[in-house]
């Protein structure tokens, strides 16, 4: 049987019907708050430890000098262009002659850059750069430009006027610039990307260009039609072009950012790695930890980085030297000491030569005498973690023997760690880890040449990893168990792949005592890593990354250190710390799911009422329930059979594989998605039931009052003629206010008219009860429309507020998608008052035209949810 085709029946029992609606609303109501505090709340705390947000606060003494000369646009009477001064330091009217703009998020202020730009200036007066940056930025009335594609092209519009009036500035300036360093935070970045593709965009004219926690390949709430239409944009334009002089660097600060997901944040499909790359702030050598969605502007450890960073940028001109100084600051560490260059020459015959007889012991530097310590070269590369300061190196060094006496020296790989042993991070000395990847010798040496602190140390690590083949399904079932010590010390999960999940990690046992507590780095594919510090014993980690779900990467990898102790690892799927990673990944999917599911309760409703005679329309209630047998169960098995279909595709770059990636579903072929598209139509279905439990009380609140106003609405016949007139209202205002403003309006009207029925259903006539029931199931329809109504409604009285009145005409595609509602709604409020006008000559051909819309809307609704912006 087609959806909407289903015949509803009076329940035998009504209170079997009872029950199953009060099960699907406290079912709904205990998972979607199981769901909010696993995400947010975390209400119900357990053993396992959190991730914790370490920052130490940025100080400034800010000063904004707004730009009188404006830039030539006529949104300068809306927006704002300001140079950041330090106030005791930087002269009101010094320009440096290296400008950069500062580009805020959604709801962002142009005082946000008042952190990074205070600490580079002090930088530059503590000597560290040549030159020094002039920060610009722009007050954009702390816009939302999360919820509108318009304001998001406003913006941009605006930022290349910008681009065009700073650079003006330094017309008479020695060393005049020609391009302008961008920072954009949030979708702030999306701005900055934007701005290439407007015809107003002055070539070169950015060539430098820093993105912070921006959602970069998926918009953070998609329910807008043109931000829709400029993410495709968007993706066009960057794929198909190539930006020679630009570097572009995203960073994010991972699951602590509950606003911007930091799986949508990574540039590698526009960006090749020769002029970009993203990463975290936990990666980060010297930050070290997680930041939310403002604290990534304050964050002290990482402001100083990405100050220090900037000034050495702007102080080369090639992509190359810019490339390499990110890649050295932000992804490697900076490292200068000698360790890495072995410049120190002694003799090996001048040494007192020991070998170490256990290998996994490590070698303290305790001896006043030059000694060196044998170690037998192991058949793979070999990683040694040191505590040793750099200041402390040229008293050590390290050579590769054939025996006691032929040795040369080798030169290792630097890799900066945080430390494991300290309390508190901030300024603590960190950890390095050496890799020597080429051993052609029978021994490794490590060389003391003169006398370093007692509590120095060198732990030896073999870098052969452990492979664990289990899938996500096998830890679901039974979970993993193995074993640690420093000769086993990296495990690799292959299988690992779908940030969807959530890990928990437990150290079931641990014996032995050493100079340090365990310490566990977790890497996924080279680009996020974090540390897990301080490991005992019956302790639980969260373990949980970020990837782009079409993306192929080489899994889950976990590389303990430890000190001559050994750990027994349980690794079990999180299944609380799941629910809350779906809400801001997946979460808009439950709205697409929402008004999918309404909308056929309400054509399974007119379709029985017309096969009925039009004697009675069923309840709401009722109507849910037996949707729950029927249609409902299509849907579903709609989806399952859709999952197992592709999840049987090859992953290759056939034609399918690729249509099944950028349309379908989630754009993934794991088959494990396909629980969370159940749970969460599920979780929309019980969400209509909580409606109409809100609706109702809503509607007998608003209707108290109007019992005692005379009103003949009710059974009242409309002519035609008002309905021709409402479609001529809606059109004119179309011309002058946004199509959020007029769906609010007829919505409002039509709540009033709802409750106009339900004083008139107090009679108990079936005429009056028809009527109250079907005007109600069009306000849960309309109230399921709301998510995609209401932002545009936001940012209007936002304008309003602020004095800007200019309104631009609706897109195409914003018309294309509305007016059928706008239609709609003039429909109902004239001729369509009353369930009298259902007709099954009408019905029918609208059924089936809307099984193909909710068809498409379940398939391709999460990646694509504009269904007419593909003829557009």
């Amino acid at each position: 049987m087609l959806l909407g085709f289903t015949r509803l029946e009076k329940p035998r029992r009504a209170a079997h019907t009872h029950w199953i609606l009060f099960a699907l609303v406290v079912g709904t109501i205990l998972a979607l708050f199981a769901m909010v505090d696993s995400f947010y709340l975390h209400l119900f705390k357990s053993a396992q430890r959190q991730e914790q947000q370490q920052c130490a606060m940025s100080y400034a003494y800010p000063t904004f000098t707004e730009i009188t000369n404006k830039p030539n646009s006529a949104l300068s009477a809306k927006y704002k262009l300001y140079l950041y001064r330090e106030g005791y330091l930087d002269g009101p009217d010094q320009l440096y002659g290296v400008p950069a703009l500062f580009i805020p998020g959604q709801a962002g202020s142009h005082k946000q850059i008042r952190s990074l730009a205070s600490t580079t200036t002090h930088l530059y007066y503590d000597g560290k750069s040549d030159r020094n940056i002039d920060y610009f930025t722009v007050d954009l009335n702390e816009e939302l430009s999360a919820l509108s594609g318009q304001t998001l092209l406003d913006q941009a519009e605006y930022m290349n006027q910008a681009v065009a009036k700073i650079l003006s500035l330094y017309e008479h300036h020695p060393n005049r610039p020609t391009s302008v360093l961008i920072i954009g935070h949030s979708m702030g970045g999306l701005v900055a990307r934007t701005m290439f593709m407007l015809p107003s965009y002055i070539p070169n004219s950015i060539t430098n260009m820093i993105t912070l926690a921006t959602p970069h390949t998926a918009a953070p709430l998609l329910l807008d039609a043109a931000i829709y239409k400029t993410y495709k944009r968007l993706t066009q334009f960057w794929t198909n072009n190539k930006f020679d002089n630009l570097t572009l660097i995203s960073i994010a600060g991972g699951c602590l950012d509950s606003i911007v997901h930091s799986d949508g944040v990574n540039t590698a499909s526009f960006i090749p790695a020769t002029h970009g790359f993203t990463t975290y702030t936990t990666s980060i050598p010297g930050v070290w930890t997680g930041t939310d969605h403002m604290a990534i502007l304050w964050c002290n450890q990482f402001i100083r980085i990405l100050a220090s960073t900037l000034l050495e940028t702007v102080q080369v001109a090639s992509v190359e030297e810019r490339m390499q100084i990110y890649k050295r600051n932000l992804l490697n560490g900076r490292d200068d000491s000698v360790i890495s260059r072995q410049n120190t020459n002694v003799e090996v015959n001048e040494v007192e030569i020991k070998a170490l007889e256990n290998t996994t012991s490590p070698i303290l530097f305790n001896m006043q005498q030059k000694t060196m310590t044998l170690i037998e070269s192991p058949a793979s590369k070999l990683q040694l973690l040191t505590n040793i300061h750099r200041s402390d190196d040229n008293c050590w060094s390290i050579v590769q023997c054939h025996d006691g006496n032929n040795c040369k020296y080798t030169v290792p790989q630097v890799t900066v760690l945080l430390s494991a042993s300290a309390e508190n991070l901030i300024d603590s000395t960190p950890f390095r880890l050496l890799s020597i990847d080429t051993i052609s010798s029978n021994f490794i040496g490590i060389i003391q040449h003169c006398q370093m602190p007692v509590d120095t140390f060198i732990q030896l690590y073999q870098d052969t990893p452990t492979i664990h083949k289990n899938s996500v399904w096998s830890i679901m079932r039974s979970g993993v168990f193995f074993t640690v010590d420093p000769l086993h010390a990296t495990h690799v999960f292959p299988l690992i792949r779908n940030s969807l999940f959530a890990f928990d990690v437990k150290v079931a046992s641990l014996t032995g005592q050493g100079l340090y507590k365990p310490m566990m780095k977790q890497t996924i594919n080279n680009v996020e890593t974090k540390y897990y510090r301080h490991l005992e014993a019956n302790q639980s980690e969260r373990i949980t990354f970020h990837q782009e779900v079409d993306t192929n990467h080489q899994g889950l990898l976990l590389q303990f250190f430890t000190d001559r102790q050994a750990m027994d690892i349980e690794i079990k799927l999180d299944w609380y710390g799941t629910l809350g990673r779906c809400v801001l990944r997946y979460g808009a999917i439950l709205a697409n799911f929402l008004w999918v599911s309404s909308l056929m309760i309400l054509l399974t409703q007119a379709n029985t009422y017309a096969l009925n005679g039009k004697r009675e329309f069923v309840a709401y209630p009722i109507a849910i329930v037996q949707c729950v047998k029927g249609p409902f169960l299509q849907l579903i098995a709609l989806l399952i059979i859709t999952v197992a279909i592709i999840s049987c595709l090859p992953v290759d770059s056939s034609i399918v594989s690729l249509f099944v990636t950028k349309y379908m579903l989630f754009g993934s072929n794991d088959w494990l998605f396909g629980g969370l598209l159940v749970l969460t139509f599920a979780l929309s279905v019980g969400l209509n039931a909580v409606i109409w439990l809100l609706v109702s009380l809503l509607t007998l609140i608003l209707s108290t009052p109007m019992q005692f106003m005379r009103s003949s609405d009710v059974s009242t016949s409309v002519t035609s003629t008002r309905f021709l007139v409402h479609v001529g209202i809606v059109v004119g205002l179309l011309s002058f206010l946004p199509s959020a403003v007029i769906f609010t309006l007829y919505f409002s009207f039509w709540l009033l008219l709802t409750c106009s029925a339900r004083n008139a259903a107090r009679s108990d006539l079936p005429l009056f009860q028809n009527i109250y029931k079907y005007r109600q199931s069009w306000l849960i329809f309309l109230i399921s429309l709301l998510p995609y109504y209401i932002p545009h409604l936001i940012v209007f009285i936002k304008n309003m507020l602020i004095g800007w009145t200019y309104q631009l005409p609706e897109s195409k595609l914003t018309l294309v998608q509305d007016v059928p509602v706008l239609m709609t709604l003039a429909f109902l409020v004239t001729v369509g008052r009353n369930p009298d006008v259902t007709n099954s000559r009408y019905l029918t051909p609208t059924i089936y035209i809307l099984n193909c819309i909710i068809t498409y809307q379940m398939l391709f609704g999460f990646l694509h949810p504009f269904i007419l912006s593909h003829f557009i």
